[in-house]
C-alpha cells in the first residue's frame, strides 16, 4: 500500500519548547500511523504560512504543533486549498480555547494519536477583510496589552479577565482614552456609539473565559459570535456591563451580542486588531465574514463545539 505524506510544520518555542524534547514521539506515532513525514521547524512569524502555502498542495495531510500563533498560521496558510485539504493541529501553547473547544487532546501524543485515528471534521473560518482567523479577531481597550508582552491571547484578554473578576484596575479616564467611535452594521440593524471593546469569535470561549461566547456556539455552524461594550460612563454602568457579560441571561444596552455570519465595522480612528493572537494591523473599515466548514480538521469522535448532525467529512 502507497503510504501517504504528511507535512508537520511546529515552532520549536511554543510550550517552553517542550515540542523540541517531544519531537521524536510525535513523529513515530504519525510514522506508525501510515504517513511519511516532513518536519519543518519555523524560524520566524510567517514561516509556517509561507512554507504551507507553498509546499502544502504536495501532502495528503498538513500538521502544526505550536501555539495561537502556529494555528493562525495554518488556517492562512491552507485558505487556497480548499475544505479538501486535510490538517491537523497539536497544542502546544498555554490557554489553547481552539483545542479545547473541539476537544483536541492537550498532550502530543494523545494529539498525534487523535490524527492518525482519521476522523476529519469541516469547521468554519472567520475572515475580516482579506485576512483569515481561526477563532477570534477583537480589538479595543483590553487587547492592546499583548503587544507590550509576548503576543499570546492570554495576554490579550488578561486585564480584561480581571475586569470582569471585579478588580478595581480601571477608572472613568482609562475607559474614555480607550474608547473609539464606531458604526456597526449587521444585516438591517445598526449600531452606533463609543466602544471600548469588541470581538468575532468561532469558539466555546476565549482566553478561558466562556462566558463571553453566547450559549449555543458551534464551530461549524457557519455563524460567528460577536461581543462589543459601550463606554461605560459611570461606576454603576462599569457593574452593569461586568455583569452582562458574565450572564447573557442578565442583559444590559451597553453590552451587544450578535450571531452573525456578516458584519461591517467603521471606525472613526484606526483599529488595531488582534487576530488568534498575533497582530491583525490596523485599518478604519473591517468587514468581517465567516467561510462555513472551510477547514477539514481532525478532531476527536464526540467534539462539543460541532453539530451532533453533521457528517465526518469524507
Amino acid at each position: 500500500m502507497e503510504r501517504k505524506k504528511l507535512l508537520f510544520v511546529y515552532n520549536p518555542f511554543s510550550g517552553k519548547g517542550g515540542v523540541v524534547h517531544s519531537l521524536h514521539e510525535i513523529i513515530a506515532i504519525l510514522t506508525e500511523g501510515g504517513y511519511d513525514v516532513t518536519a519543518h521547524p519555523t524560524s520566524q512569524s510567517g514561516d509556517g504560512r509561507d512554507f504551507i502555502r507553498e509546499h502544502g498542495g504536495d501532502y495528503d495531510l498538513v500538521c502544526t504543533c505550536g501555539g495561537d500563533g502556529m494555528l493562525h498560521e495554518l488556517f492562512e496558510g491552507i485558505k487556497g486549498f480548499g475544505a479538501e485539504k486535510r490538517c491537523g493541529y497539536i497544542p502546544a501553547g498555554t490557554m489553547n480555547d481552539f483545542a479545547s473547544s473541539l476537544g483536541i487532546p492537550k498532550t502530543f501524543p494523545e494529539a498525534a494519536k487523535m490524527i492518525i485515528d482519521g476522523n476529519f471534521r469541516a469547521i468554519d473560518a472567520g475572515n475580516i477583510n482579506e485576512e483569515r482567523f481561526a477563532y477570534v479577531a477583537a480589538f479595543g481597550a483590553f487587547s492592546e496589552v499583548s503587544y507590550s508582552t509576548d503576543r499570546q491571547l492570554k495576554n490579550v484578554f488578561g486585564s480584561f479577565a480581571y475586569f470582569l473578576q471585579g478588580v478595581k484596575l480601571f477608572d472613568m479616564n482609562y475607559f474614555n482614552e480607550k474608547s473609539v467611535g464606531l458604526k456597526i452594521t449587521c444585516g438591517d440593524d445598526v449600531y452606533i456609539g463609543d466602544f471600548v471593546f469588541g470581538m468575532a469569535g468561532n469558539s466555546l470561549s476565549v482566553a478561558g473565559l466562556t462566558k463571553m461566547i453566547s450559549s449555543g456556539a458551534e464551530m461549524d455552524d457557519g455563524l460567528l459570535d460577536c461581543l462589543f461594550i459601550k463606554r461605560p460612563k459611570s461606576l454603576a454602568e462599569i457593574e452593569k456591563t461586568r455583569n452582562a457579560v458574565l450572564d447573557e441571561n442578565h442583559p444590559f444596552e451597553n453590552v451587544i451580542r450578535l450571531r452573525t455570519d456578516r458584519l461591517v465595522i467603521e471606525s472613526d480612528k484606526p483599529i488595531e486588531w488582534d487576530l488568534d493572537g498575533e497582530q491583525g494591523g490596523s485599518t478604519l473599515r473591517a468587514e468581517i465574514t465567516v467561510d462555513r466548514q472551510a477547514v477539514t480538521i481532525a478532531v476527536p469522535e464526540s467534539s462539543p463545539a460541532l453539530a451532533e448532525d453533521a457528517q465526518d467529512a469524507e
